[in-house]
Order: C-alpha cells, then structure tokens, then sequence
C-alpha cells in the first residue's frame, strides 16, 4: 500500500527498520497460525490427549497478556529497538523449542515464550510506523496489518507442504525460526525514528466508565477467543468429522485466514456506506451463516470449504472496525483505550479454545464447534447493546 508523498522520505537504514516492522507482523501472522494446524501431531508427540491440547492456546495467550504490561512502557521510548531484537530473537527460540519438545513441559515453555515474544513483536512496529509516517499513519498501519493476514494464511500452507514432503510441523517450526534470525538482522541494521510523544501525552486511562466501551472489551473477548477455537481447531474438525487428509485439512486452516484477510480489505468499502456498529453487526451474522454451513459439512464435506471461508469473510473486519470504533468513542485516549480492547481479546483467547478442547470428549469436535454460536449470539446482543448505548450518549 503506497505511503503518501506529504510523508519525509525516509533514508535507507529507516526503509531496512520498515523492511523489519513488517517482517515481524508477517512472521506474527504466521506464528498465530501454526499451531492449529500442528495441535494433533504436536499432542501426540509430548503425550498428552487431544482433548488437553487446548491448553496451548492459553499458554500462548497468557504469555502475551503478560509481556504487554511490560512492553507497553517502553513502545515510546528509545530503547525500544533493542527490546524489539530481544522479542525477534526471543520468537525465533520458542520456535525452535517447540520443534524439538518430545515432552509437555517443553512444549508448553516454547508455546509461553512465543507468546510473551509476541507482544513485542507485534507491539513495537505499530509505534515505530506510526513515528516514521506522522502525516499518513493510517495508511501505514493498514499496510502493516494487511502483512499479519497474508503471514495467518501462509503459515497452514508450510505444514501442508511438510506433511506432503513426508516430514511433519516441525519442519514448519524450524523454517520460521530461522526466518526470525534473518529479521533480527533486518533490526541490526535498521534505524527506526526515535519516539516522538513525551510525558504530557500521557494520560489517565478513562475519567469516567462508558457503557459503549465496557461492551467493547466484551466484544473483543468473545471475537478472538472465537476465532482463535475456529482458527485452531478447524484442522481437527476437518481431519476427524469429515474424514480429510492432513495436508487438505490444513488448507482448510490457510482458507480461514486468508478469508479474514479479504473480509478486512472488503471492510475498506463497505465502511464508507455504514456505520462502525453496523458493520460490525452484519460481520457477525454472516460467521454465525458460516459456522451453521461448517456444521452442515459433517454430511457434506464440500460444504465445509464454503462454511470455512464466509465465517473468515464476516470474522475479518470485527477487530479492527471494534478498534476504530473504541477510538472514535475516546479520540484523545485511542491508544489507551486501544491497548485494553487487546488485552481483552487476548483474555479470550486464553479461555475459549482451551473449553472448546476440554469439551471434545463430551461432545465431539462438531459439538465444540457448533458451541461457537453461543459467543456469536452474545457478540450479537453486545453491539446492539452498543448501538444503543450510542444512541442515549449522542441525544
């Protein structure tokens, strides 16, 4: 995506820190996606059931949660760069940790440190970029986010590959591993614009409590953890319900991510002729559309690809526009504000999978994925709730 012209053009050493910031959302993209796709082979490997394996999802999850406390002090602040270098190279180790766990308790340490990485890695280039194009942000960030999709749908695709040439995730482990060695390089050389806010942009969080936002933070739980149980136990359901190959199942997985990608450049549009929360409205109703199409697959396998790619289509534009529409209720504490809707979702992400996972035994991996209505049913009542409550704020 261009960057306007009215931006200064940065020299080479700062390209090479842009070249970085969108290496690490590519190689986060591809991080987020990986372990779905690896979960059955990887539960095998360190002996713990399928059933259980869930619990890697909160294990990456909590780790991010924790890592954000820490990092979001030093996103504006020069010693950033180096804190970035450690987060690359702190990812590129849990990779190759989680390759080589013949055990949980190596497994679930590789899995912690990628998510604790992953708060810098992903954190640090949205301050970066927007430093670097004061004048046209925007446009920067989208072009940044847009990357993370595009790493979301090549990762499933690097386990297909392996699975086909006869090896297994872990090459896939590997691979990305020394793909972070070579972006730490990329930040060795770089030279990111040193931070421009000072102390009197900082601010109280909120001065009073907004009903809007508190359903905001709901919203965001309950989208991600929703995503991430589809995201990660798609593969399982494909492999298990409809019978398919693990090589096809983790195309199911790319399809997934590469629709959440196409949902959000469509939002770019459809945004111009609503409003935040009717956009968001309809993005719900057209995964939970999705998800009763998945459901349906079970008799009709060739359903699944299209069920698959609708609830990717309508779960794609839901975080960002929940994002836009926190800033648009708080402009002069959108980073703030912001920060807490990632948290939240990041909270459900450390909870939904997990019960999606413990519930197999009970209900089956169609049973756990046809529970995902019920987060869909709240998500719907939290932004009419939204509407709403804007509605009574603006009168």
């Amino acid at each position: 995506m261009m960057i306007s012209r009215e931006t200064p053009t940065p020299g080479v050493r700062q390209k090479l820190a842009v070249g970085a910031c969108f290496a690490n959302m590519f190689m986060l993209g591809v991080a987020i996606s990986l372990l779905g796709p690896s979960l059955p082979a990887l539960a095998e490997r360190t002996g713990i059931a399928l059933s259980q394996a869930g619990v890697f999802f909160t294990l990456f999850s909590a780790g991010s949660v924790l890592a954000t406390f820490f990092v979001a002090r030093f996103n504006d602040r020069p010693e950033r760069h180096l804190l970035v270098i450690g987060g690359v190279l702190a990812m590129g180790l849990a990779f190759w940790l989680i390759a080589g766990s013949d055990s949980f308790a190596q497994a679930a340490v590789g899995v912690t440190l990628s998510g604790l990485a992953m708060s810098t890695v992903g954190t640090a280039p949205n301050a970066i970029m927007a430093d670097l194009y004061r004048g046209r942000a925007g446009q920067a960030l989208n072009a940044l986010h847009v990357i993370a999709g595009v790493g979301a749908f090549v990762g499933p695709l690097v386990v297909a590959a392996a699975i086909r040439m006869g090896s297994d995730y872990r090459l896939a482990y590997r691979l990305a591993a020394a793909v972070m060695l070579s972006v730490c390089l990329l930040w060795l050389v770089g030279r990111p614009p040193r931070p421009e806010r000072g102390e009197t942009h900082q601010t109280p969080l909120l001065d009073r409590f907004m009903l809007p936002l508190a359903l905001l933070f709901g919203l965001a739980m309950l989208y991600t953890g929703t995503e991430q149980v589809l995201g990660g136990w798609l593969f399982t359901y494909a492999r298990d319900a409809t019978a398919m190959a693990a090589a096809t199942a983790s195309l199911i997985a790319s399809l997934f991510w590469l629709a959440i990608l196409l949902g959000r450049l469509a939002a770019v549009r459809l945004l111009g002729r609503m409003s935040n929360a009717g956009l968001l409205r309809m993005c719900v109703l057209v995964g939970a559309a999705g998800v009763g199409v998945i459901l349906l697959s079970r008799n009709l396998p060739v359903l699944l690809w299209a069920g698959v790619a609708t609830v990717g289509f309508g779960f794609g534009p839901v975080f960002p526009t929940t994002l836009a529409l926190s800033s648009e209720l708080t402009p002069g504490r959108a980073g703030a504000v912001g920060s807490i809707v990632v948290a939240s979702g990041s909270v459900g992400a450390m909870v939904l999978p997990w019960t999606a996972g413990a519930l197999i035994p009970s209900i089956g991996i169609g049973g756990s994925i046809a529970a995902t209505l019920l987060p869909l049913t709240a998500m719907l009542a939290f932004v009419g709730a939204i509407r709403r409550a804007e509605r009574v704020r603006l009168r």
